[in-house]
């Protein structure tokens, strides 16, 4: 075992509605989970590497990079995560799309397919990468914070929440428009957010 602390940046893509899904869909329960497996493929293979899994949680799928020796690379990492960012509602609504006419959608199991949604928590900062044989483990106030931050105040369910660091740190391709906002935790205090939302790019 061995620990190692480095600047990352920190990504969780949440799916909003999961649970209604899989209640409308209890019968089918199978082909439920093949669908949110799916999903989270698409979401994976959409911002591709070097960003890695940390783990699969549930409905929600924890992505992070680590800052390595490089600035290049770092700098180019920076760019491709905001290039994909403002993509990322278009792959999972063609996706949605896509498997509305699969076969795991026949008969009743797309039952609340529609009300399935993306929400995307961006955090940069300082985290320690433990390591115990094979597995790898994420640790520290920073990978906490970006978790705190899935439960927010935001009433939309498509968007992007980005902490202030994250806003500053990554590289978008364009200016894209945002809602500033405040999320208080007891633990942890005040958070300032910046939102993007999918419907307000225009």
């Amino acid at each position: 075992m061995y620990t190692n602390q480095s600047k990352v940046i920190l990504l969780i893509a949440d799916i909003s509605g999961y649970t209604n899904f899989m209640l409308a869909n209890r019968e089918t329960i199978s082909k439920s989970h093949k669908i949110i497996i799916e999903l989270i493929k698409a979401i994976i293979e959409h911002i591709e590497l070097p960003l890695e899994v940390a783990k699969i949680e549930g409905d929600a799928v924890f992505l992070f990079a680590l800052k390595g020796k490089n600035e290049e690379d770092w700098e180019m990492l920076r760019k491709k995560i905001g290039e994909k960012l403002i993509t990322f509602f278009d792959v999972f609504t063609q996706k949605i799309h896509e498997l509305r006419s699969s076969v795991l959608c026949e008969g009743d199991v797309c039952i609340a397919i529609e009300t399935l949604k993306l929400k995307v928590i961006v955090h940069t900062g300082h985290a320690e990468l433990i390591s115990i044989g094979t597995f790898k483990e994420l640790s520290g106030i920073d990978v906490i914070l970006v978790h705190r931050l899935l439960k927010n105040s935001v009433k939309e369910k498509e968007y992007i929440l980005m902490t202030e660091s994250a806003c500053t740190e990554i590289m978008f391709p364009k200016i894209i428009c945002v809602e500033t906002g405040i999320e208080k935790y007891d633990d942890i205090g005040e958070v300032k957010t910046f939102i993007y939302y999918h419907d307000k790019k225009k």
